[in-house]
């Protein structure tokens, strides 16, 4: 294939000429900036084979439908995976949504996921979210996809990991951002899709880059079952299945209340009786400890004017998952950070803010790289010698119990909620003994090791694919790994 012809006039404003070769169905001008056209060049330049998607595919592109869900999981039903599900080779199952087996088996028949399929999104609401793609593994075991997502198959002669990689790389993401319409929301039709220029270096090369994204798979799945650990102490320490057959018996619409439970608030969503059942229940039952006493600095982030190139990393409450912080480029120049909210190794932070963002809670993970939060977030920095442990505190508000607690003192309505700093550091947290706190801790601590080295493995993968293109990869790896 022949690279094609282009001129760049003006990075400032942005001109470029074009030859009609290189013109496609989108006339969108952002389809021709300079840094498009550029990646789409040293693609054709990369010196290897180069195919369109369409040609190294298994069958058809195949977009979903979005039927009834639940949020809730329906018996011998299937998960319905959406755009919020789809990361650069990364499947987030925090948050699953799910339809009966015969919308499955009838309606969304021929959108049924089969294990090595991509996933990829073809619909978004920014660049950043259209065109992430992974690899389908068989998780979860049933799975359908909604109208915002394709699938495809891979032919057998390529990496379908390999495939994936390159879509997630910087080049992949230009190709795709290229042929992706604007309108309020970015779309890729399948016709557009099945043109993207697909880089297709030896087998052996393909084979490196997609072990490393299949070694991070399985460092994901470890974590999940060290995560599962974790949560699985809290849930027998605190008997959490005697406390839950006493919440199901509740269904009063009233309830009286008793002086020691009153508080300064007078609405009666405050005073829910299943909430105050759960202070009862540990204040009978176990010590309880305000987290304020635990707490060394708490505070609430800052509003940033942000910087496109250096400074500090700045955690916004999107990059919080109740799993890990999925760090972004985003930055603050560090000159207009106070001291204190520069993260610290295993300082918690909270979404303070937004229906169904509020309540998320994620440590933070020591990196090479500075990092602060913005107003959304707050940061709960932990007293060396605290009776509880911040990983046992962070696993015990993530459950259904300390969400209860949480929410019992949400403000607001109609999607603007928030939660104070005061009503956050007097919430009331059950002691466990410091034997079991530390295992919860080890386990925490070594499934946040897995998802990082799972990142970092996947980061390599798409470095790889980037250094091919540009002629930087170093083969001696190849040799090395076999």
């Amino acid at each position: 294939m022949e690279t094609l012809g282009y001129k760049i006039v003006y990075t400032k404003p942005k001109i470029v000429w074009v030859s009609m070769g290189i013109l496609s169905n989108t006339l969108d001008s952002n389809a021709y900036s300079p840094n498009l056209v550029n990646d789409r060049n040293m693609i054709l330049n990369s010196g290897m084979e180069i195919y369109e998607l369409k040609d190294v595919i298994n069958g058809d592109f195949i977009t979903g439908s979005t039927p009834n869900y639940s949020e809730n999981i329906i018996e011998n039903g299937a998960v319905l995976l959406k755009t919020v599900n789809i990361y650069s080779n990364y499947l987030d199952d925090s948050k699953l949504f799910y339809i009966s087996n015969s919308v499955h088996e009838n309606r969304l028949k021929r959108s049924q996921l089969k294990k090595g399929d991509i996933i990829l999104t073809v619909i978004g609401a920014t660049d950043e979210v259209v065109g992430r793609a992974v690899v389908y593994n068989g998780y979860p075991e049933k799975a359908n996809i909604t109208q915002s997502l394709c699938k495809f198959g891979i032919n057998q002669k390529y990496d379908n990991y390999y495939i994936s990689t390159f879509i997630n790389c910087k080049y992949g993401h230009s190709m795709i951002l290229q042929m992706a319409a604007s309108s309020t929301r970015r779309y890729i039709n399948n016709a557009d899709l099945g043109t993207l220029l697909i880089p297709i270096p030896s087998p052996e090369i393909q084979k490196y880059i997609g072990d490393k994204v299949r070694k991070a798979e399985e460092l994901r799945e470890e974590a999940k079952k060290l995560k599962k650990e974790a949560e699985g102490i809290i849930y027998k320490e605190l008997n959490f299945g005697s406390l839950e057959d006493k919440l199901k018996i509740i269904n009063n619409k009233y309830t009286w209340v008793g002086l020691h439970n009153l508080g300064i608030r007078i609405d009666s969503k405050y005073y829910n009786e299943k909430v105050l059942r759960i202070k009862d229940y540990f204040n009978k039952h176990y010590e309880t400890i305000k987290l304020k006493e635990c707490l060394q600095y708490c505070s609430r982030g800052k509003s940033f004017a942000e910087s496109s190139e250096d400074g500090i990393i700045l955690i916004k409450t999107k990059n919080l998952n109740n799993s890990f912080i999925n760090y972004e480029r985003n930055f603050v120049y560090e000159k207009e950070v106070n001291n204190n909210l520069i993260l610290k190794e295993k300082d918690l932070i909270f979404a303070s803010m937004g229906v169904g963002s509020l309540g998320k809670i994620d440590m933070y993970y020591p990196s090479e790289e500075k990092a602060t939060i913005d107003g959304t977030l707050m940061l709960l920095r932990f007293k060396s010698d605290s009776k509880l442990k911040p990983e046992y505190v962070m696993e015990f508000l993530r459950t259904h119990i300390g969400q209860k607690l949480i929410y019992q003192n949400v403000v607001g309505s109609t999607g603007i909620i928030s939660i104070s700093v005061d009503d956050l550091i007097n919430i009331d947290i059950p002691y466990i003994d410091d034997e079991k706190q530390e295992k919860i801790s080890n386990f925490t601590n070594k499934y946040l090791t897995d998802i990082y080295a799972s990142k970092r493995l996947i980061q390599e993968a798409k470095q790889d694919v980037e250094d091919l293109i540009e002629g930087n990869f170093d083969m001696s790896k190849i040799k090395a790994h076999s």
